[in-house]
């Protein structure tokens, strides 16, 4: 292989180190970023590689005006940036300190309160709801039952299209996997039990192993794909006649998460089964009021 094409193999690979959403977002910072200097009059040979200089003064001129997470989230673009193109990127204890002030001067009107989580209740009642002897809800249901209690994020589960998939991206009935990693669920009593949804939902679609696991049957042997945005529209539908507000996908891994940790499943066993590669989890955690008192009321010996 020469040269050239050893850098084209290295730049392809590389670029796949991030999902195609997050490419996408990380180069509009870029965009972003390259305004900025053009707007202060910098020379355009000066704007990449970024200096510490300029990255400072970049987050020094964002900071007050949005959240400080987005400003990291913009310095990340730049990050990618330099990666891809193999520069230093200039991290420096001075830029460390701007981004914490950042975080201290974000506005108000950039402060979200934290989400809230999908509740088993919630998922009982898409149950009573959706119509379940037909194609897409009974899709829709087993979705939700395995984001639920596989603790997931919807990008694991559904495709961006209904009609084109990427088999590596998102679990076929075949593979049931996603990039190499696994999704645990386990057989619940009741109406929530994510295996009695996906084995009634592969019945009623007639899912071949090519499928994606979670599409659905429109005629003449012919499947469509289930997107997020399908997918929340009908969950939204459903909650907000019973009077819960419009939910995120991220609601379903924060509540599948806060379900097992108040049913009293360990941390390090929500953890592994939640697929976090961190103690990130800790910061999603919703009712810690319901939570703590299972691991410290009434210690021995106090």
């Amino acid at each position: 292989m020469s040269s050239t094409a050893g850098a084209g193999r290295i730049a392809e690979v590389l670029d796949n180190a991030w999902a195609p959403a997050t490419r996408a977002k990380y180069d509009n910072s870029v965009s972003i970023y390259l305004r900025w200097c053009q707007d202060q009059g910098i020379p355009r040979h000066n704007w990449l590689p970024a200096s510490e200089i300029n990255l400072c003064s970049f987050v020094a001129h964002l900071a007050g005006s949005m959240a400080g997470s987005t400003i990291r989230s913009h310095l990340s673009g730049l990050k990618r940036w330099h990666i891809l193109a193999n520069y230093d990127y200039q991290l420096s204890p001075r830029l460390k300190y701007l981004l914490k002030g950042a975080d201290n001067m974000t506005p108000d009107s950039s402060k979200q309160p934290p989400r809230p989580p999908i509740t088993l209740a919630m998922i009982r009642a898409l149950h009573r709801s959706l119509d379940l002897s037909t194609e897409f809800d009974v899709c829709v249901f087993a979705t939700a039952t395995v984001a639920f209690w596989g603790q997931s994020r919807l990008g694991e589960l559904l495709s961006s299209s209904a009609k084109a998939f990427d088999p590596s991206k998102i679990p076929t009935v075949e593979n049931g996997g996603i990039r190499g990693e696994h999704i645990y669920i386990c057989r619940q009593n009741g109406r929530s039990d994510p295996i009695t949804a996906i084995e009634r939902h592969i019945t009623i679609n007639e899912l071949t192993p090519h499928l994606p696991l979670f599409s659905y049957a429109i005629g003449d042997g012919r499947h469509l794909a289930l997107t997020k945005d399908k997918f929340l529209a009908r969950c939204n539908e459903i909650w907000t006649m019973y009077g819960w507000p419009r939910m995120t996908g991220h609601s379903f891994r924060i509540g599948g998460t806060t379900k097992l940790l108040v049913a009293g499943v360990p941390p390090d066993v929500v953890r592994a089964m939640g697929r976090w590669s961190s103690d990130a989890f800790l910061r999603y955690w919703r009712s810690l009021e319901l939570i703590a008192p299972k691991y410290v009321e009434y210690i021995e010996g106090t």
